[in-house]
């Protein structure tokens, strides 16, 4: 991964933190009914934490990643 791509990376993990916060605030506002969403949106979060976990500690994926030719 080269420099241009971290700083792409970086603007667009920028942007989504930007919009879950103000996605957040919103279902805030709307308490009674945003508490539901807010419990799914906490659920789709810990299930994305889990499959960047595991594909970050697979050591068998990157090495298909290295030396396999698409």
């Amino acid at each position: 991964m080269d420099k241009y791509e971290k700083v792409g990376y970086a603007c667009l993990g920028l942007v989504a933190l930007c919009y879950l916060l103000a996605m957040f605030i919103g279902v805030i506002a709307a308490f009674p009914f945003g508490l539901l969403i807010l419990i799914g949106i906490v659920g789709v979060g810990a299930l994305l934490i889990k499959v960047f976990k595991e594909r970050l500690a697979s050591t068998e994926d990157d090495y298909y990643d290295k030396n396999v030719e698409k």
